[in-house]
C-alpha cells in the first residue's frame, strides 16, 4: 500500500513538473530602436551625440569642421558648416513674431527663444560607391550639413585585392574653451599588417585630443571631425 501511494506521489510530481515546463513559452514582441542598433553599425551606420544644453542661455555660432590627414600630422580643412545653437523671436519681424506667439510654437516665451538645440551630433553612413563615406554634423532642430569622405583602398599583402575599410572612434573631450577646436570623433582607415598578412584597426576606444594615439601612427589616412564653439553677439 505504501508502495502504492509512492508510485502515486511521484507521478503526480512528474506530471506537475511537465505541466510547469510546459507553460513557459516564447512570445513575439515588437522590436525597438536598441535592437536595430547592431544592425545598423554593421551596415555602416554610426552616430555620436554630443550634449550642449549647458549653453542654453546665450547664442552660441558653432563651426564645424572636417580635416584630412594623410601619412601626416599635419591635417587640411576639407569642409565647413556653421549653424547657432538657438534662434531668438526678436530676430523675426513683428508680423512673423505675432504669429509665432498666437500659435505658441516659441519653446521659451519668457526668454524669448523661438528654437534650441541641445545636443550636437556627428553621424555617418555609406556612399554611393564602396570608395566613399557620408558624414552628417549638426545641431537637432537647428540644421545640418552632410559632407561626402573620400576613402583610400588598401591592398592586401599576399592578394590583388583591395578594401576600403575604415572605423570611427570618439575623442576624449577636454575643458571647454570657447573659440578653440574641439575634436569630437576620429574616423580613420585600418591599416596593414605586414607580419600576418591582415588588415588591422585595434586601440583604445577614445582618441586622445593631443592626438596621441597608436591609431595615429598606424592608420595612412584619417579624418577629425570636430567643432569650435563662439559667443555671438547680441542682436
Amino acid at each position: 500500500m505504501r508502495m502504492k501511494k509512492s508510485v502515486c506521489l511521484f507521478g503526480i510530481l512528474s506530471l506537475w513538473m511537465v505541466m510547469s515546463v510546459s507553460a513557459q513559452s516564447l512570445k513575439q514582441q515588437e522590436a525597438t530602436m536598441e535592437d536595430y542598433l547592431p544592425l545598423l553599425q554593421a551596415s555602416g551606420y554610426q552616430v555620436y551625440s554630443f550634449d550642449i544644453s549647458e549653453f542654453a542661455d546665450e547664442s552660441y555660432l558653432l563651426t564645424f569642421k572636417v580635416k584630412e590627414y594623410t601619412d601626416s600630422i599635419k591635417g587640411k580643412e576639407v569642409g565647413k558648416f556653421k549653424v547657432s545653437n538657438r534662434s531668438m523671436i526678436h530676430e523675426f519681424s513683428e508680423e512673423s513674431q505675432r504669429r509665432i506667439l498666437a500659435k505658441g510654437t516659441a519653446v521659451d516665451v519668457e526668454k524669448g527663444i523661438y528654437r534650441l538645440g541641445t545636443k550636437l551630433y556627428v553621424s555617418f553612413r555609406p556612399g554611393n560607391t564602396d570608395s566613399t563615406k557620408v558624414v552628417h554634423m549638426g545641431v537637432d532642430g537647428m540644421g545640418e550639413s552632410a559632407r561626402m569622405l573620400n576613402l583610400k583602398g588598401l591592398k592586401f599583402p599576399k592578394s590583388d585585392k583591395v578594401d576600403y575599410c575604415y572605423e570611427s572612434r570618439p575623442f576624449i573631450l577636454d575643458k571647454f574653451e570657447e573659440g578653440k577646436f574641439i575634436p569630437l570623433v576620429f574616423f580613420a582607415s585600418f591599416w596593414v599588417d605586414e607580419k600576418y598578412g591582415f588588415l588591422r584597426f585595434c586601440g583604445a576606444q577614445e582618441i586622445s585630443s593631443t592626438m596621441e594615439s597608436d591609431y595615429i601612427e598606424n592608420t595612412p589616412h584619417f579624418y577629425v571631425i570636430g567643432v569650435e564653439i563662439q559667443k555671438m553677439s547680441a542682436k
